[in-house]
This record gives structure tokens, sequence and C-alpha cells, in this order.
């Protein structure tokens, strides 16, 4: 764990205890009142719990929020670093001796995600449509709907050298900095992504469930 994340765990330390004090606070106020005095409780008094019980509340949400609800701004280069690693895939054949370097098994109508399949390094990978996508080298670069930023550059000279068939693995690491530590995230892996590349379509093979 990132030493920054001791900042979130001193604020969850602070927010704790002011719950716990503004508890025996208001407990204390309203024993000195109704015994001590033998006072009734009066409008100043439950004036000065509201605002003690907003401020607890306002800091346990604030928390929450940092923690738990705060999405990843990922091309923000304050809080997020990015890493990218490129691996060969290693061709397989079908039956009829077609190659290919993709499997797609295609999910029901319901909605399920396809999983995509592949090899590397004399190992079987499988992923989740939503957490990766095929690349037609043929075609110009192209992902949809993710907020990541692609060195496009960088893909033509891997192109080259791995014969445009190829695993991208791009990783968003928050970085270690104090907003990231108060959320308790710094050095955190923030998403992962994987772009397979296929020389053309016809490197694809699909399967239905």
């Amino acid at each position: 764990m990132s030493s920054w994340n001791l900042i979130g765990i001193i604020a969850w330390i602070i927010v704790i205890a002011l719950l716990v004090w503004v508890v025996f606070n208001i407990r204390n106020r309203h024993l000195k009142l109704l015994v001590v005095k033998k006072e009734k409780i009066t409008w100043k008094t439950v004036l000065t719990d509201l605002i003690e019980i907003i401020v607890v509340i306002a800091a346990v949400v604030g928390m929450l929020y940092a923690c738990l609800f705060s999405n990843a701004d990922l091309s923000s280069k304050e809080d997020i670093s990015m890493s990218y690693k490129y691996e060969p895939m290693i061709i397989q054949t079908t039956d009829d001796g077609q190659g290919y370097y993709v499997k797609i098994s295609k999910g029901n109508s319901h909605g399920n995600n396809d999983v995509y399949q592949y090899w590397v390094n004399n190992s079987t990978y499988n992923v989740s449509s939503r957490d990766a996508t095929v690349s037609d080298a043929t075609l110009p670069f192209n992902v949809s709907g993710v907020r990541i930023s692609w060195p496009v550059n960088k893909f033509k000279e891997m192109d080259d050298k791995y014969q445009s068939a190829y695993v991208i693995t791009a990783q968003a690491k928050y970085k270690k900095n104090f907003v990231n530590g108060l959320g308790l995230k710094a050095g955190r892996l923030a998403t992962e992504y994987r772009v397979l590349r296929v020389p053309a379509r016809s490197f694809i093979t699909v399967s239905h469930k």
C-alpha cells in the first residue's frame, strides 16, 4: 500500500473520532440541562445538536464519496498514469485449416457480453467484451466508449514488429498524490483495457453459445 493512503486512513480516524465526540457531546449537554440544571431543552440546544450532526454527516459523506463514488478521469495526467504493454499473439487453426488469432464466443440474446479468447506465450486467455475489443489493422484505429488515450503512433511500429497480431494492454493507475491518498486509491489500478490487434477480420473465428 502506498504511504499516500495514510492520508485517507488518518482522515477516517478523525471522522470516526468526530462522530464519537458529537454523540457524547450531545448526550452530556442534554444530561447537564435535564439532570444537573433541571432545565428544559431549548431551541438553542437543538440548533447546536443539528449543527454538530450536519458537520458529521458532511464529513462521512465526503469521505464515502472520495473512497467509493468518485470516478477516475482517465484523461487527467494529474491523477492518472497510463502504461501500455504489447504481447504477440499465437495463431491457431480451425478443423478446416483456417488460421485465426481471436475466437469470439457470442453472448445470448439477453445481453450477455461476448468472450474473446486468444493465445500468448503458450497460454490461453479469456476476456469479456466489456474489457476488450478487437482491432482490424486494415482499418483506422478506433476504440469507442473507452476514455483512454492511445499511443496510436506506436502501433505502426508494433504492427511491423508483430505482423499486426498482438495484444495491447492499457493500464490506468491512480497517481500517488494527496487527492488519491484521501480516497485510499493512490497506487491502485483504476482500470485495465485490452485491444486485440489482428491483421484482418479473416483472422477472427466466431462461435455461438
